[in-house]
């Protein structure tokens, strides 16, 4: 297997979502009349806050440690065309349209249920993008980073189970 990424452009990408996603979240919060997708949505915003910071200590982390890295090769394009599908259906790593995307929740279950795609979908991002890293490039780095994302999911599974 050719490997074509490593943590320092992972972390970027992942900081990059958790940062359009607490703006999002921001957004609904703000806009909505509705005080329990206000709250709850004010609290998303607050865990990718979280998470945003806690991945930028990790990039500093693995540069710290490992040096800087940088992308060393194109991607053949059937490599590419398949990470273009998987990152494309993260919407925070697309132009974020909040307005469309807010429309959407009509109820705090459906921010909820927004909420635990966006990190399925991350998970999914970053597991693909692993495979086209070499280990010493800093997989395990990019583990942590998932599993800071497995634990936000039981979190917002726990919070719709509640509501």
């Amino acid at each position: 297997m050719d490997y074509f990424f490593n943590a320092e452009d992972i972390f970027h990408i992942a900081i990059m979502i958790e940062d359009n996603g607490e703006k999002f979240y921001n957004h609904v919060s703000s806009t909505t009349p509705d005080n329990r997708i206000k709250g709850i949505c004010a609290q998303l915003a607050g865990q990718e806050h979280n998470h945003r910071l806690m991945f930028e200590k990790l990039l500093a982390d693995v540069v710290n440690k490992k040096g800087p890295m940088s992308n060393l090769a194109e991607l053949p394009q059937d490599d590419l065309s398949y990470l273009k599908a998987v990152s494309d259906s993260n919407v925070f790593t697309k132009a974020l349209d909040i307005k469309n995307l807010s429309g959407r929740i009509k109820n705090a279950k459906d921010a909820v249920t927004i909420a635990l795609d966006f990190e399925k979908d991350s998970i999914l991002f970053f597991i693909q993008m692993k495979k086209f890293t070499r280990p010493e490039w800093g997989q395990s780095e990019i583990n942590q980073l998932i599993e800071q994302e497995q634990e936000h999911i039981v979190t917002l599974t726990t919070l719709l189970k509640g509501l």
